[in-house]
This record gives structure tokens, C-alpha cells and sequence, in this order.
């Protein structure tokens, strides 16, 4: 994350790429970085604010309009270089966890690569790997580990991927059978299929390209991104007595989801705004990663907040 001096949004008095809410004439600013609780906070204060103070339904109602806005219809774009390396996509926000597949667009003459990871950034063990358009665009595979041997092979669906246009796929995992398909429809146009008698976990999605290829990849961040956004909300100094931080504001207004908060695990101290429950708030545990909102007051000098 950078911050960097600007001048403020003409006729509002916000920071540059804040949005002013005339209910309560404050400021917020959506970063896209994801950081724990304590970071976000330190984060807003540098900028001159804080993590959001939401104390009424009015409050609440607009930053679910700004959140919607801004994340349930974008795309996640990579691009992979000519380099057998994979990028895992939940550095960038795209967080599959809970999910049993995943839909996404490639370009790429040859060899897209996909991993599937018990583990984040680990494909050296616990990973099945996808390849589609091997072999010169002329072989698609499952392996059971990175460069390990076949499970199941395609070699009819001559060309599957292109070098000049975009070409849709699916990849699913449950009931431990993984299964790769054609198109956006999960379970149709199946061209790979295998059973795992000794299954993992997949948590972490990665993309790869090489072997004289190069990609670029979409993915639809609506459908994947944790939707996850801390408030200014704690009760780690007294549990179940919220409070809004820094300012040790009692509650007027709340929107817990079903359940919330119920302190999981005994760790969760801190509140967030979940777009995947309706918005509605959860507890969560503070070291957690997550995205966040900053809320300022207008002033003469802003500071632009610039995501990673």
C-alpha cells in the first residue's frame, strides 16, 4: 500500500479516490490491500482517519452501495510470463476457500497451467496440477502433484486455448474427484475427470504459463473475492462489549448476520462487514487478512490512497 500527499476530490473535500456520504459529510476510501485489524487502523490514521464508525442504517446502506459498486463486477486480470512459476491468485483477493470450483478466462498459445494447493503459495506438495493445451496446444492433463505423472489425459480436444482470444474453463473439486470442463456452465463440456482415493484439501488456486508461452487470465472477482471489510468495531478489551475504536463510541446501531457475533475459537475480537452474508457483520480473528475502508472528514489537503 502507498500513500502518497494529493489534493482533494474538487467540491467535496475528500481525499483523491474517496467518496463523500452527505448524511454524515465524512470521506471513505476503499483499499483494495488486504491487512490485519491493528494495520488498517494504522493504516486510516496515516491518512488522517480511521476504520469506518457505522451508527446508523443510513451509514450502513451506503457503504454496501459503495462495496457492491466496487467489487461484485470486476474482473481479476494476470498476466504470466514465459516462466514455469505459478502465481497464486489469493495475494490478489481472489480467495476460493469454502468454494468447490472455479470459473476463469485464459489467452495463451500453449501450456496454462493451473494448481491447486492445500497450501498458499506451496506447490511442492498436497497440489494437483491442470495442464490444458500442453504439448503444443495438442494435450490437456491431471497430475496428482507438480510435474508428476498423468491421472487422466485428453489428447481428441485438439487446440483447446488460443493465442489471440480469450477461452473459458471450469475446475471442480468435491466429493474427491477433480474435474475440468469447457465454458462458464460447472459440469458441462467435462473434457478431464479424476477420482483421488487419497484425497487434500483445496484451498489455493495459482496460474502458470511456460514452455514458450505466455497468458493472460481473467477471473471475476465478485465470485471469489472474500468480500471481507474490517469496521472500526473490537471488543478486545472486554469481551462481548463492542465498542467503536479509536474513539470507545458505545454502539447505537448494529447489523449482525445470524450468530454474530460468536467469538470462534475464542479469537475473534474484531468486526467486519461479510458482502457474501448480506452484508451483515461478523466477528473475526484480528490477525486475519482482510480488506478494509478508511472514513475521514473533509478537510483543505487529502491523501490518495493507492491499492496494491
Amino acid at each position: 500500500m502507498i500513500v502518497q500527499t494529493s489534493t482533494q476530490q474538487l467540491g467535496t473535500g475528500c481525499p483523491s479516490g474517496f467518496v463523500k456520504y452527505n448524511g454524515n459529510q465524512k470521506c471513505y476510501g476503499f483499499v483494495a490491500s488486504q491487512t490485519t485489524w491493528a494495520s488498517a487502523l494504522e493504516y486510516c490514521s496515516i491518512v488522517g482517519g480511521t476504520l469506518p464508525q457505522i451508527t446508523d442504517a443510513n451509514i450502513q446502506a451506503f457503504l454496501e452501495a459503495q462495496i457492491s459498486s466496487r467489487y461484485k463486477e470486476s474482473n481479476y486480470v494476470i498476466s504470466t510470463e514465459n516462466n514455469y512459476h505459478y502465481h497464486y491468485i489469493m495475494d490478489n483477493g481472489i480467495d476460493v476457500r469454502g468454494q468447490t470450483s472455479i470459473t476463469f478466462e485464459v489467452m495463451a498459445c500453449n501450456d496454462a497451467h493451473i494448481a491447486l494447493s492445500k497450501d498458499n503459495g506451496v506447490d511442492s506438495r498436497d497440489t494437483y496440477e491442470i495442464v490444458i493445451g500442453g504439448w503444443g496446444d495438442h494435450q490437456s492433463v491431471i497430475r496428482d502433484c507438480k510435474q508428476c505423472a498423468h491421472m487422466d489425459t485428453n489428447v481428441q480436444q485438439q487446440h483447446p486455448i488460443d493465442c489471440q482470444n480469450y477461452s473459458s474453463f471450469w475446475v471442480s473439486w468435491t466429493n474427491n474427484v477433480i474435474k475440468v470442463g469447457k465454458g462458464n456452465d460447472v459440469g458441462k463440456q467435462t473434457f478431464l475427470t479424476w477420482n483421488d482415493t487419497a484425497p487434500h484439501d483445496v484451498n489455493y488456486v495459482a496460474f502458470s504459463t511456460g514452455f514458450g508461452a505466455t497468458g493472460k487470465w481473467k477471473v471475476k472477482r465478485g465470485n471469489y473475492n472474500p468480500g471481507l471489510f474490517w469496521i472500526g468495531a473490537s471488543d478486545l478489551a472486554s469481551e462481548g462489549n463492542w465498542l467503536w475504536l479509536p474513539s470507545k463510541q458505545k454502539f447505537s446501531y448494529s447489523n449482525w448476520a445470524p450468530t454474530e457475533p460468536d467469538n470462534i475459537n475464542y479469537y475473534e475480537h474484531c468486526a467486519l462487514i461479510d458482502l457474501h452474508r448480506g452484508y451483515k457483520w461478523s466477528d473475526d480473528n484480528c490477525e486475519e487478512r482482510r480488506n478494509f475502508i478508511c472514513e475521514t472528514i473533509p478537510n483543505d489537503e487529502g491523501n490518495e490512497v493507492i491499492g496494491k
